[in-house]
């Protein structure tokens, strides 16, 4: 353990020679910062400096580790589409303290290496290189793909943090009978790689237990306190470039340092009305607002937080900005904005009142579903510059699927809403993701990471010799418990 006073931090030169039989440094990255590779598989990390180990007496989060807070938070900090806590690179440093000779921790905590930048990089650079105007004409600012697999990617990472559910897949090979309709026999693949959601796993018949195949929900943490991002925005999600034959590489939602864990566990069944609402502070609430009152203990209770929520219904928009409830409808609904500007290459606008001076109005709204009522409206009538933006309606134009537009037109739905959960979400975007992949030339030539391994696995058959045993194929097996008197 590190000193339990206030001493220097370990001079920074001793982490070029780190001495460390899994890591090696590679490079400095300035404030801080080092680039460093793990030596069993080669996996580049990045690593920052844990001053809480150099000056305990004055950090919070010291004792919140002494407590076993850190353990918590590196379980938390463990998912695919989040930038992940991948362990730890340590010196023990001597020095003087108080005439006496101690032995000093210099910790480096180490992270995903996100090495294609963040997604506000991108899109900045693609603004200044494509017409926005050609969006509106039936054309695509980012590719549907892209937008898919950053639409999926971000939904998964929310489903860990708002419900403790890791969503995994199972890599099988279909063939073009058990595929249907968007099978693509592609050079050296023998077919499109099936993708069996684990979360929504297929459970095989028991005969024996008189029970019929179906669908079965995956387990989850019944425990599971649930995290609100609640600063979700394109700066925050980071890119990887692709290992194999993907099209992209992975997606991951960083920088928690805003999030807030509820003290409600998460109910069977999501947040649903009848449900306990999961619901935290407005961040705007953290610039001093409530600091007085006991360190923001009684702002933040769940009773308070709870009026906060039955206030917002009744009272809506009348709600001073400073005391309105944020809930996991927050978290999606920022996803749609971010969607939205991949879509339409321009920010989403303000989904409550303008923050122009003397307007007020909210130009983020749910249209009639008629076209013709929907022509009628009569837009500001504070003579506002700023378009107002009809849900319904604001993707007409572009040359995106259906399926994309319902299922980001949903998202926006979602703004202090506690009625749809982020599985809900994903469920309604990986069928609408399942549709395009089929049905559409850029889908059948787009392969995620679950075909690569299958791709993966297919060169190593070949390698070895080896055919592939179709009764050993989950695939296989499942349409043969549908379909037992079918040869397939």
């Amino acid at each position: 353990m590190p000193p339990h006073k206030i001493i220097s931090a370990p001079t920074r030169e001793s982490l070029l020679s780190l001495p460390s039989p899994d890591y090696t440094l590679i490079k400095s990255l300035g404030n801080d910062r080092f680039l460093l590779r793990r030596n069993n598989d080669g996996l580049p990390l990045l690593g920052h400096y844990w001053t809480e180990y150099y000056q305990p007496s004055t950090s919070p989060v010291h004792t919140l580790v002494q407590r076993g807070a850190g353990a918590g938070a590196a379980a938390v900090l463990n998912h695919e589409n989040l930038v992940s806590l991948r362990g730890e690179a340590a010196n023990w440093v001597p020095l003087k303290v108080n005439g006496k000779h101690v032995q000093a921790k210099q910790v480096l905590l180490l992270w995903d290496w996100c090495d294609g930048g963040s997604l506000e990089q991108f899109l900045e650079q693609s603004e200044k290189e494509i017409d926005i105007s050609e969006v509106q004409n039936g054309g695509e600012f980012m590719p549907e793909s892209f937008c898919w697999h950053v639409l999926t990617s971000v939904l998964r990472a929310l489903q860990w943090l708002h419900q403790g559910i890791r969503e995994t897949y199972g890599v099988v090979e279909l063939d073009r009978e058990g595929y249907g309709m968007g099978y693509v026999e592609h050079p050296g693949q023998r077919g499109r790689a099936g993708r069996l959601r684990v979360v929504n796993r297929m459970t095989l018949p028991t005969p024996e237990k008189g029970e019929k195949g179906g669908w079965k929900r995956a387990r989850r943490d019944d425990d599971w306190f649930p995290v609100l991002h609640r600063d979700i925005r394109a700066s925050k999600i980071f890119l990887q470039h692709p290992l194999g034959t993907e099209t992209y590489g992975m997606v991951k939602l960083g920088d928690l340092r805003y999030c807030a864990v509820s003290g409600t566990v998460v109910s069977e069944g999501g947040f649903g009305l009848d449900k306990v609402p999961v619901v935290a502070p407005e961040r705007v609430q953290e610039l001093g607002r409530y600091v007085e009152k006991d360190g923001g203990a009684y702002i933040n209770g769940i009773g308070e937080l709870r009026k906060r929520m039955v206030g917002w219904w009744k009272d809506a928009a009348t709600v001073d900005k400073t005391e309105r409830p944020y809930t996991a409808g927050n978290d999606l609904f920022s996803v749609g904005a971010i969607l939205y500007h991949m879509m339409m290459g321009t920010q989403m606008v303000n989904p409550e009142e303008c923050p122009v001076k003397g307007c007020g109005c909210i130009h983020l709204f749910d249209g009639p579903e008629k076209d013709e009522e929907a022509e009628k409206l009569p837009g500001c009538t504070d003579g506002c510059p700023r378009p107002d933006t009809d849900i319904r309606r604001c993707f007409n134009n572009t040359g995106y699927t259906t399926e994309l537009k319902q299922v980001v037109g949903a998202l926006l739905r979602c703004n202090r809403e506690v009625t749809w959960s982020a599985s809900e979400a994903m469920e309604a975007a990986w069928k609408g993701y399942e549709t395009w992949t089929r049905t559409t030339e850029d889908g059948q030539a787009y392969r995620d990471i679950y075909e690569d391994i299958l791709f993966r696995r297919q060169n190593q058959e070949r390698i070895n010799g080896e055919v592939p045993e179709w009764t050993n194929n989950m695939a296989y097996q499942v349409r043969r418990s549908l379909n037992p008197n079918v040869a397939i």
